[in-house]
C-alpha cells in the first residue's frame, strides 16, 4: 500500500527546525542550504513563516536565526507530558545527595539518546545542564543500556548504517557492540570507559515499566575515572538500581 501523502513544505520547516541544537543554536541560510540540499530561496520562505509564528527569530546582529519561544513552549507541553520525568525528577534529587557525579536520566530516539534530566555535579551551581541534548546510542552508557532492549529489528537497522566514533574506546563494530548489548541484559547495567569523551567514564542501568516490562529510560552517573573507579561501581550500582526500581514502581501508580 503507498504511504501517507505527505505535504513537502512541512517537511521541509520540520527539517529546518531539527537541524538547531544545543551544540549549534544559531544558524544562517547558507548553513541551512549545505546541510539540506533545499534551495535558498525555499529555507528562506519556510524560515519567514516560521518567524512569523514566533517558532524561529532572527538575530539582528548575526542575521542568523534561532529557535524561539513558541519552540520553547511547545518543547514545554512534551517534557510535561512525559510521565518518567514528573516521576524521576524527585527521586533523582535524592539519590544526587548520595552521589557526588552528574545523574542524567535518558531515553532512546531512534539510535540516539536524549537527555530529560541531568543533574551536576555538586560542585557546579548550576542545577540542571542541557536537558535535550542528544548523543548517538553506542557511545554512552546509557545508550548501550537502552539499546541492549531494542528489538532485532532496530539493531539490525542501526548496524547497517554504521557507528560513529568519538574515542579510540568507542564502539563501532557491530560484532563487539552486539556482544556487549548481550553482556549488559545479563548484568542489569552498562558501563563506559573513555567512549564518549575522553577521561571520562559513566554507569547505566534500565528502567523498565512493571506492567508492560518493557524499558523506559535509563538512569546513568557520569565522572572522571577516578571517581567511576572499579571499587566504586558496586557501590554506585547499587544506589542506582534502588532508584531504577523505585521510579518503576511510581510509573506503575500514576
Amino acid at each position: 500500500m503507498p504511504g501517507p501523502e505527505l505535504l513537502s513544505s512541512v517537511q521541509n520547516a520540520i527539517r529546518v527546525m531539527r537541524q538547531f541544537s544545543l551544540d549549534e543554536p544559531e544558524l544562517g541560510i547558507t548553513e541551512l542550504n549545505e546541510r539540506l540540499g533545499i534551495s535558498k530561496s525555499s529555507i528562506y520562505r519556510v524560515l519567514q513563516t516560521l518567524c512569523a509564528e514566533h517558532i524561529i527569530q532572527q538575530n539582528p546582529e548575526t542575521k542568523k536565526y534561532h529557535l524561539g519561544l513558541t519552540a520553547f513552549e511547545i518543547g514545554c507541553v512534551v517534557y510535561n507530558d512525559i510521565q518518567v520525568c514528573q516521576v524521576a525528577l524527585p527521586l533523582l534529587q535524592k539519590m544526587h545527595l548520595k552521589l557526588p557525579v552528574v545523574i542524567q536520566l535518558v531515553v532512546y530516539d531512534r539510535g540516539t539518546v536524549i537527555h530529560l534530566l541531568k543533574l551536576p555535579e555538586k560542585r557546579e551551581t548550576r542545577t540542571f545542564n542541557r536537558m535535550g541534548k542528544r548523543v548517538p546510542a553506542n557511545a554512552t552508557a546509557a545508550g548501550k543500556v537502552l539499546l541492549a532492549y531494542q528489538s532485532e529489528k532496530e539493531i539490525e537497522r542501526l548496524c547497517s548504517i554504521g557507528f560513529k566514533s568519538f574515542t579510540p574506546n568507542t564502539l563501532t563494530k557491530p560484532e563487539v557492540l552486539l556482544s556487549e548489548l548481550a553482556a549488559i541484559k545479563e548484568n542489569g547495567y552498562a558501563f563506559s570507559k573513555e567512549e564518549f569523551k575522553v577521561g571520562m567514564c559513566a554507569l547505566a542501568v534500565p528502567v523498565f515499566d512493571e506492567i508492560t516490562n518493557q524499558i523506559v529510560a535509563a538512569i546513568s552517573v557520569t565522572g572522571p575515572k577516578k571517581i567511576l573507579s572499579p571499587a566504586q561501581i558496586q557501590i554506585y550500582l547499587r544506589e542506582m538500581k534502588m532508584y531504577s526500581r523505585l521510579i518503576s514502581e511510581q510509573l506503575d501508580l500514576e
